[in-house]
């Protein structure tokens, strides 16, 4: 499978009406795979110090990319296809959407929601001023840095 880089703006952006978001670091992910004995033959080196072959999957090699993400798509594959096929998906999304317009406009209309357009961070900065009116709290809701 080959997947298209995010834009960071992208990904924060999308972040922000979630409550918890988790991370799979890979910094040192390429270590974790062994090599096998032939591959260990291949691409092992000589130098003054003497013979040495990789134990273990280095970064640079042609293929490490591609092998990393068959080693990570495998246990994730169930999480990634949607249950029923994409087609049930679609219309799931689809429901849930107008579900959630119509609720939105039903609440719009007696005034219980008011539409907004706060960031995340807007918004903890305006319920840490409610929860805690400390002069200091109000303080660091007006505060802001500006470069």
């Amino acid at each position: 499978m080959a997947y298209a880089m995010p834009l960071v703006d992208d990904s924060l952006t999308g972040t922000e009406r979630y409550l918890w978001l988790g991370s799979l670091d890979t910094a040192s992910g390429f270590w974790a795979i062994l090599m096998t004995r032939r591959a260990r033959q291949i691409w092992a080196f000589v130098c003054a110090l003497g013979h040495f072959e990789w134990l273990r999957m280095p970064f640079g090699l042609k293929n490490a990319h591609m092998i990393y993400q068959r080693i990570i798509d495998n246990p994730l594959w169930e999480y990634v296809q949607p249950k029923g096929g994409w087609e049930s998906f679609d219309q799931r999304m689809m429901n849930t959407e107008e579900e959630s317009s119509t609720r939105r406009k039903v609440l719009t209309e007696l005034g219980d929601l008011q539409p907004s357009r706060l960031t995340k961070f807007e918004a903890d900065r305006r319920a840490q001023t409610k929860s805690d009116p400390s002069p200091s709290a109000c303080q660091r809701a007006q505060w802001r840095h500006v470069r």
